[in-house]
């Protein structure tokens, strides 16, 4: 039913996830790709980012993501490791 999955990268830059599923592929590691647009936290004013309406170039809101099985994990981690952005860069470690 599925097999259990880990994050191991996150990020808004399209280009260095398509660079970070290549690597993956290359090494021959089977992963969950998927991108969502980030969404905004509730609470009063619902904290949207002004940037994205004052601003004639908007703030990316899409976030990549790379899912691996548990049994990959440190096997991906290190392909990608250095070679790609670290997931801590986005505020987010595993």
């Amino acid at each position: 039913m599925g097999w259990k999955k880990t994050l191991v990268y996150r990020s808004k830059d399209k280009d260095d996830w398509d660079k970070a599923k290549k690597l993956l592929e290359e090494a021959d590691i089977a992963y969950f790709p998927f991108a969502a647009q980030e969404s905004p936290i509730p609470g009063c004013g619902a904290k949207v980012d002004p940037r994205r309406f004052l601003n004639r170039n908007p703030v990316p809101s899409t976030i990549y993501r790379i899912e691996v099985s548990m049994e990959n994990k440190e096997r991906a981690g290190s392909i990608l490791e250095g070679k790609v952005l670290p997931i801590r860069s986005y505020g987010y470690s595993i």
